[in-house]
């Protein structure tokens, strides 16, 4: 594999994630009945932590819900 696939694959794999966490703020915003605290900490949560924040986000929501 050269070194151009690789980039690319990087970059297109940071986009998703991104484009991910853009809909799930979107989803934080509008669907949510979380307060303005929770929903602050989410954000930087979304923003700063690397896939496991985008994964954690959608586990925790799915166990609210169930509730």
């Amino acid at each position: 594999m050269d070194i151009a696939a690789v980039q690319s694959a990087i970059v297109v794999l940071v986009s998703l994630y991104y484009i991910l966490v853009v809909l799930s703020i979107v989803h934080l915003i509008f669907k949510t009945d979380y307060t303005l605290t929770e929903r602050l900490l989410w954000m930087v949560v979304l923003w700063v932590v690397p896939v496991l924040g985008l994964l954690a986000y959608w586990f925790f929501w799915q166990k609210r819900t169930k509730v």
